[in-house]
């Protein structure tokens, strides 16, 4: 294999899961270009210890060599990227390619064809290959294809490596100048390691409350009406609570599918197994398979916290996609070299519990409080 130091970027990065899963497999993902300044804040504070800073960019406009000139490269080995999907869900309007942000996709093909990778990686939901006769994704395919890309793609299911959660994306991996490209090879499922389970996932974490009490990071409860708590209550694992549609996690299954939400739409999220109250940050963050190194400072709202968890492409399945790419460009890979060490980072708490609580109660949404307080509310 050679010993050559490869380098990539991620585009539409988020708080980089898809960073976060290639600096794990020891692949050096050297910047991660997104807009929202708050996702950007987290991807640094826990990138930039590992060798990798975020940048705020507008990627409609951005060139690729002012990407590589902002990171401090000359060139890139490869590029990854999820450009956003709330176009393509299946979860809200379905506006697809009616929607300003499925032009971001044309986008991310121009930058492809300026930066000139070896290899790239995109992610998406798997709606987006079968929405308006999957047209915008097949013109996808056929820009990369005209760019001297041999491709792959399939939807796979992050259960099948390792995440906790029963969760799909569609992958596209592309390589130039190959015949034939592979997509990775499952770790989990039938015959091989047993799925992991949301007790496996969360059940060492104690009941939800303040970091004095806790001693974990993002794991602040949520505030919810007694009527609330009293419908959760009465749920059993595993089911749907008629009212609210919360979903209930079942212990020794995958966990629902987390979901990121947008504008001012915070999604349900589902609640815990043994305790009468949805997820905590924390717990969502693990299930979707990031470690508790993975911190996001509280100066970053709850809200946001959620959204960027839902939003992640989950480490484990970027780290596999990670280890494929790497075994067909023949591209060593050096996990230890982008360890770091994430004690030396500023603490992330610049709040006391006092005011974080006092920040929650001013931010409290419907959803948590139940029909019956938002009626009250409202009188």
């Amino acid at each position: 294999m050679s010993h050559r130091r490869t380098v990539g970027i991620e585009l539409f990065a988020g708080c980089g899961g898809l960073s976060t899963g290639f600096l794990d497999a020891g692949l050096h993902v050297a910047a991660g270009f997104e807009i929202d300044r708050r996702a950007v804040d987290a991807y640094n504070y826990n990138h930039s210890y590992r060798g990798s800073r975020g940048f705020v960019a507008d990627l409609i406009t951005a060139s690729g060599q002012t990407l590589l000139e902002t990171a401090g490269l000359r060139s890139v080995d490869f590029l990854i990227g999820g450009p956003p999907c709330q176009p393509f869900s299946i979860v809200g309007k379905r506006r697809g390619a009616a929607d300003k942000r499925a032009g971001l996709m044309s986008h991310f093909v121009r930058l492809v064809r300026e930066l000139a990778p070896k290899a790239i990686v995109l992610e998406n939901v798997p709606n987006l290959a079968k929405l308006g006769n999957g047209e915008l994704f097949q013109e996808t395919m056929s820009g990369l294809s005209e760019l001297g890309y041999s491709l792959w793609h399939d939807v796979l299911a992050a259960a099948d490596f390792g995440v906790p959660q029963a969760r799909k994306r569609l992958i596209v991996i592309g390589i130039k100048g190959r015949c034939t490209v592979r997509g990775p090879v499952a770790s989990h499922g039938r015959d091989l390691l047993p799925y992991v389970t949301t007790r496996q996932a969360i059940g060492d974490l104690p009941d939800a409350g303040e970091f004095g009490a806790t001693s974990v990071h993002n794991h602040e409860p949520t505030m919810h009406s007694a009527d609330m708590i009293a419908r959760f209550r009465s749920l059993g694992q595993g089911q749907r609570e008629r009212g609210s549609f919360h979903d209930r996690l079942h212990p020794d299954r995958l966990s629902y599918t987390l979901r990121a939400g947008s504008g001012n739409f915070s999604p349900l999220r589902p609640i815990h197994y043994q305790f009468d109250r949805v997820v905590t940050v924390r717990e969502s963050a693990r299930l979707q398979g990031f470690s508790d190194a993975f911190i996001w400072p509280d100066r970053i709202p709850r809200l946001q916290q959620y959204r960027q968890v839902g939003n992640a492409v989950p480490p484990p399945l970027a780290a596999a996609v990670a280890q494929c790419v790497a075994e067909q460009m023949h591209w060593t890979l050096s996990p230890m070299l982008f360890k770091g060490e994430p004690t030396k980072r500023p603490d992330p708490m610049t709040m006391s519990d006092e005011e974080r609580v006092a920040q929650r109660k001013a931010r409290t949404r419907g959803a948590s409080l139940g029909k019956v307080a938002l009626a009250a509310a409202a009188e």
